[in-house]
């Protein structure tokens, strides 16, 4: 075998049709993307998540600064507020998630525990309701997610 026999020149050129070939495929899949569908089911699990956060974040951070000596004040109707609105997109992210997967049954839940969240922030406070509205929710964005994976 000598050196100009070819073969070796035959294999870079065909490793060079190679390359460019796979980086014309990645180049086409970069520019047009497979799924186009914006990833909106994860809002009632992320508001979910956010109330919780914001109803019981807020009191853990209160007791933090408060025995690190600091006096922090809450605007408790704001903190409410903002609890029932989380709450709400919570409902809301399951009511788009239902065209998906047909099934009710997490926005029954679903509203189930965002009128007991939104019942004890503005009108009489019970923590057995409290915890029974946030478990509802809860329920509700891991059922809702179910549905969507079995879709």
């Amino acid at each position: 075998m000598s050196p100009d026999d070819g073969s070796t020149q035959h294999n870079a050129l065909h490793d060079r049709a190679e390359n460019e070939t796979s980086h014309d495929t990645l180049y086409q899949m970069a520019i047009r993307p497979i799924n186009t569908r914006p990833r909106i089911s994860l809002i009632a699990s992320t508001a979910t998540t956010c109330s919780i956060i914001l109803c019981y974040g807020t009191l853990i951070l209160i007791n933090l600064f408060g025995k690190m000596g600091f006096e922090i004040t809450v605007n408790e109707t704001l903190w409410a507020g903002a609890i029932s609105i989380a709450s709400l997109f919570a409902i809301i992210g399951l009511s788009v998630n239902l065209f998906r997967h047909k099934h009710f049954f997490p926005v029954i839940i679903g509203s189930l525990g965002c009128g007991f969240v939104n019942y004890i922030m503005h009108f009489e406070y019970s923590i057995a309701i409290e915890l029974t509205g946030f478990a509802c929710l809860c329920l509700a964005a891991m059922l809702d997610w179910r549905a969507l994976k079995n879709n």
